[in-house]
């Protein structure tokens, strides 16, 4: 079994067989390794199975275009650094959980990089390499400070991915409430 710190920075996880890791570096003692276990996770997805045993996926967007009520307003974005996180269900059972982080740093109010807080998602279709999750459930959190039903629904997010080669090429983030779609690129 081989332990590591995942790149959300939220502490290690325990592996077992069939993952491999690559060192990277040691550095006073610490050994950093990349672990391989998206290419096994992308397939999780692309098969539409919604109960992933373990692990994540992550990708990295410099660039994204919004567009609301189909129309692009906003050209690119170059230099916005974004990871977004599809991993197995946080609070367990079906489908996943999807986190986008702000790599150029934190937010001032907040103190975390924390894009979009976690949404449950599942997978609601697939067609040869885009895979199409949607929100569902409710966020208990936003609900216990007394927000709106219609608020706290998960079912206003969802997120297309376009899959390439076993790495996630585009990314789409629908939020349906406000018929916005931004467009995640390399």
């Amino acid at each position: 079994m081989l332990s590591f710190c995942d790149p959300r920075g939220k502490g290690c996880r325990n592996t077992s067989k069939g993952t491999t890791a690559e060192l990277i570096e040691v550095t006073n003692g610490i050994i950093k390794l990349s672990m391989n276990m998206e290419k096994g996770f992308i397939q999780y997805l692309i098969e539409g199975n919604n109960y992933p045993p373990v692990g994540y996926v992550s990708f990295d967007s410099s660039d994204h275009i919004r567009f609301q009520n189909g129309k692009d307003v906003s050209g690119h974005n170059l230099g916005c650094n974004r990871r977004f996180v599809i991993e197995k269900n946080i609070e367990g059972g079906e489908g996943y959980t999807v986190t986008i982080y702000n790599l150029d740093g934190l937010h001032p109010l907040w103190k975390d990089n924390i894009q979009m807080a976690p949404k449950r998602m599942r997978i609601v279709s697939t067609n040869e390499n885009i895979v199409e999750l949607r929100g569902y459930g409710y966020d208990e959190n936003a609900l216990a400070l007394g927000a709106p039903l219609e608020d706290a629904s998960f079912a206003s997010y969802g997120v297309a991915l376009l899959i390439e080669d076993g790495a996630i090429k585009r990314l789409q983030l629908n939020m349906y409430d406000r018929d916005i779609s931004i467009v995640y690129m390399k």
